[in-house]
C-alpha cells in the first residue's frame, strides 16, 4: 500500500499537482516474507490421479498455470494433436467484475508442451463438454472456455478457488492455496533438477532470480535425500590384505 501511495503521489507531482511525495517519508515497517505452502509429490499425484469434473483444472494448476491463466484459458489455445498449450489470456476477478486481459508480463505469454498424460486428461474434458453440448443444443453456452460449467458458461474465477478447497478436504489433503499447486510445479521441477532457467520460463517469469527466491522450496524429502549427502561413499583400498570397504 506504501509503494501504491509513493506511486501515485509520484505522478501528481510530475503534473504539478502536489508539490512533494510526502508518503517517501514513511519508513517501511521490518517484514519477513511468509514461507509459502507446497504439497509433497504424494498429495500431487492423489490429485491427479482423483476422477472428478475439474480433475483437468486441477492438472493445469499443478502443470504451473495460474489461476487467471486457466480461467482464461480457451480451447483455441489447446493444440491437442500437436501436444501445446499458448497462455494467452488472464482472466480474474476485480470487485463484482470479471475482467480478461494478457497476462501478467510479457514472459507470461508462452507456448508449453504438454506431456501425455496431461493431454490425456484435456482431451477427456473435451470430450465431455461436447457432449453437454449435444445434450443441451441451442441452450449450450460459448464454451469456448476449458474452465466452463454443465451450460458452457465460463467459471468465475473465484469459483476455481472454492472448488479446490472442497477437493482438498475431500481427498482429506491440509489446506493449501490454489496458487500454492503452481509453487508445487516449480518446486518439483527443482527437486528433480531442472534448471532454474528453464523453471523461470515455464512459469512464465522475467527473471530466474525471482524463481529461485519465491517458488524454490525445501520440503521434508528433500531434507532426507540432502542429509544422505553426508553418508560415507567412496571405497577405500587396503593395500596391505587386498581387502576393500
Amino acid at each position: 500500500m506504501l509503494g501504491l501511495a509513493a506511486a501515485v503521489l509520484d505522478d501528481q507531482v510530475r503534473q504539478g499537482h502536489v508539490v512533494r511525495n510526502v508518503a517517501k517519508l514513511v519508513d517501511k515497517l521490518p517484514s519477513e516474507r511468509s514461507e509459502m505452502k507446497t504439497l509433497t509429490e504424494k498429495d500431487m499425484f492423489k490429485i491427479l490421479d482423483h476422477e472428478c469434473r475439474d480433475r483437468h483444472l486441477w492438472t493445469l494448476a499443478l502443470y504451473g498455470l495460474r489461476r487467471g491463466e486457466i480461467a482464461g484459458l480457451r480451447w483455441s489455445n489447446v493444440d491437442l494433436t500437436g501436444k501445446t498449450l499458448t497462455v494467452t489470456e488472464n482472466r480474474v476477478a476485480v470487485g463484482k467484475e470479471i475482467v480478461t486481459g494478457t497476462p501478467k508480463s510479457k514472459r507470461s505469454v508462452r507456448t508449453l508442451p504438454l506431456p501425455d498424460g496431461v493431454a490425456d486428461v484435456l482431451r477427456a474434458a473435451r470430450k465431455r463438454q461436447l457432449e453437454e453440448r449435444m445434450l443441451l443444443g441451442t441452450a449450450y453456452g460459448s464454451g469456448e472456455y476449458v474452465a466452463a460449467d454443465e451450460a458452457g458458461g465460463p467459471y468465475h474465477p473465484n469459483l476455481l478457488t472454492f472448488r479446490w478447497g472442497k477437493l482438498l478436504d475431500e481427498l482429506g489433503i491440509d489446506r493449501v492455496r490454489l496458487h500454492d499447486a503452481r509453487h508445487s510445479c516449480g518446486t518439483a521441477m527443482h527437486l528433480r533438477g531442472v534448471p532454474i532457467a528453464v523453471i523461470a520460463a515455464w512459469l512464465g517469469h522475467a527473471s530466474a532470480a525471482f524463481t529461485m527466491a519465491t517458488y524454490m522450496h525445501s520440503q521434508d524429502a528433500a531434507l532426507q535425500a540432502a542429509a544422505s549427502s553426508f553418508d560415507r561413499v567412496v571405497t577405500i583400498g587396503d593395500t596391505e590384505t587386498g581387502s576393500s570397504t
